[in-house]
């Protein structure tokens, strides 16, 4: 979700690490690829170390490395054997190897804000991609500067996934894509170049009441120029795709470089407000990008809650509930899962 809790400059982020011990191996026997030509999806769980430095003029003090946690989804000819990983069902094969003979793009998915902290929100899109022929690195994003950390974690993700001897031989580092959900959508148009300026965001939200989950917790009486994001995190993007996208922190001025192919997704009854956000995004990207809509809220493009999850976080799951209420949220998702293949194939 976009909603970011309240601090200095309002970037602080509640959101945590989950604890998860690595994935372990699960001994499983090769396997025709599907019918209809896809792959069977593989997962891997990996540690990538950061270091976390001071930013002046936001207060932060220097901070010790903080490790983080990245699941990686990719092709493989191994049977799928889902398991569980705490209260989530993840449909595929435990460090299953990468299907052989042939390289892979690669794509990069930055989910949106709280419910954890964890990708594991969107596994079915991030599985489903893997299926098709993708290796999808996805960041558990942790850290209080999100518009800072979270562009350097993806890069520091890709780094350590392209050096891994698992997938460096397979992974097709010119052919790279981003995927960003709600607050990932931000995060990815920083990391592919994209310069949002803090008193942007300010002078929209100024006033305004009726986009809480883009406005709560920035400081309007703030009108320094921050920039968010560092140009030493920008990665060599060919095509994006973002889901709902936070985008009042970023002008025209801030799109400029952003050339590539961009798919845009937006929720019909989403209280992420377009004309501030998607919307606002569409009209300034200087390269028109395609547009697309789906019923439900904000939260249409996250898996239905199990009945796991929705014991262990209620809340959420009711939230969640709500905003496919009179939907087939599931048919939706399956949808948007292959346009979004569709799109990355024919773009990167």
């Amino acid at each position: 979700m976009c909603k970011r809790p309240a601090g200095p400059a309002g970037l602080l982020v509640l959101a945590a690490v989950i604890a998860l011990s690595l994935l372990a191996p699960l001994a499983g026997s090769p396997s025709p690829a599907r019918a209809d030509g896809t792959y069977r999806a593989g997962v891997a769980q990996i540690t990538v170390p950061d270091a976390v430095s001071g930013v002046v003029g936001l207060g932060d003090a220097q901070m010790p490395p903080v490790p983080f946690e990245v699941l990686v989804a990719y092709p493989t000819d191994v049977a799928e054997a889902p398991f569980e990983a705490g209260p989530f069902t993840i449909h595929a094969s435990r460090n299953a190897p990468i299907a052989p003979a042939k390289t892979f793009p690669v794509l990069l998915f930055s989910h949106g804000n709280g419910r954890g902290g964890t990708p594991r929100h969107d596994r079915d899109l991030i599985t489903s991609l893997a299926r098709e022929g993708f290796i999808v690195i996805a960041p558990f994003h942790s850290g209080t500067r999100p518009l800072r950390d979270r562009p350097r974690q993806l890069h520091k993700a890709l780094d350590q996934v392209l050096a891994d001897q698992r997938f460096a031989a397979q992974a097709d580092r010119s052919r790279l894509g981003i995927v960003g959900y709600s607050f990932g959508g931000a995060v990815a148009l920083i990391a592919a170049g994209a310069t949002p300026d803090f008193a942007h965001l300010v002078s929209y939200c100024r006033g305004r009441t009726d986009d809480p989950r883009a406005c709560d917790g920035t400081d309007t009486n703030d009108t320094s120029h921050v920039i968010f994001g560092q140009a030493a995190d920008v990665l060599p993007v060919k095509a994006l795709v973002l889901l709902e996208p936070f985008g009042a922190p970023f002008d025209r001025e801030a799109l400029t470089s952003l050339t590539m192919p961009v798919l845009l997704y937006r929720a019909e009854h989403s209280d992420l407000r377009p004309e501030g956000n998607i919307f606002a995004l569409a009209a300034a990207l200087p390269r028109p990008p395609r547009q697309e809509s789906v019923p439900g809220g904000h939260l249409i493009f996250v898996n239905p809650c199990t009945p796991a999850l929705m014991k262990e976080a209620p809340a959420d799951c009711k939230v969640i509930a709500r905003d496919a209420a009179g939907v087939d949220g599931a048919a939706i998702l399956r949808r948007v899962e292959a346009d979004v293949a569709d799109f990355l194939r024919s773009n990167l």
